[in-house]
């Protein structure tokens, strides 16, 4: 089957408790708040248009029950999907970010600012390297098995910071720098057609603004 035009819609997870408290959330996980779940809502009637051949799912609950949110009942396929999810963070998960600058002041540093220099060794958990190497094959998986239509990504922050940067031309070790920061429930849009992946959308909050009664 030749490859048409594939639009994928990648949206990072609702907040959650640890976003609020300030806890590192990789493969650790806590569950959606009340505006996590309203954001959830609201994803899905903006993109409520829009017929989706499959998703494909990070397997934590948070983005799990984000997805439900966002397909509200349609029958989609989804497709619990490992390399999409979020970087692991070994030790460091569940302790709060605070408590971390101060006790390993030279790797947060380096995870924060020098991707390519962050090594790991702090806290037993993925490199950026490990990361790229995940994500590149969890997008290669997706274009291999979804020729054609629309297709909804639901992942985490670091993991989209540094996709959506990756397929925009960039390289890895300087998004941290350059790349926009995903936020929670955001959307963005990629086409992929010839080969080639074009960034039509990036982190989009417009229909967050939208009241909810």
């Amino acid at each position: 089957m030749e490859q048409g035009k594939l639009t994928i819609y990648f949206v990072r997870h609702g907040k959650t408790e640890w976003n609020l408290t300030g806890q590192m959330q990789g493969w650790g996980d806590s569950p959606l708040v009340s505006e996590g779940k309203n954001g959830a809502i609201l994803v899905g009637e903006a993109l409520q248009d829009i017929r989706f051949k499959a998703a494909y799912v990070s397997p934590s609950k948070r983005t799990q029950d984000t997805a439900k949110y966002i397909l509200s009942g349609k029958k989609v396929p989804i497709h619990l999907t490992e390399e999409f999810r979020e970087m692991s963070f070994g030790s460091w998960e569940g302790v709060r970010v605070s408590e971390l600058d101060e006790q390993f002041k030279e790797a947060r540093h380096a995870m924060l600012h020098s991707p390519a220099t962050f090594d790991a060794r702090e806290n037993g958990g993925e490199t950026y390297y490990q990361l790229e190497e995940r994500v590149q094959k969890g997008i290669q998986k997706l274009i291999s098995e979804q020729k054609s239509g629309n297709v909804l990504v639901v992942s985490h922050g670091m993991t989209l910071t540094l996709l959506m940067y990756l397929l925009s031309g960039g390289k890895m070790a300087d998004h941290r720098l350059k790349g926009e920061r995903i936020l929670n429930t955001s959307i963005s849009q990629v086409d992929y057609e010839n080969g080639e992946f074009r960034v039509v959308k990036l982190n989009d909050i417009a229909h967050l603004e939208k009241t909810r009664v």
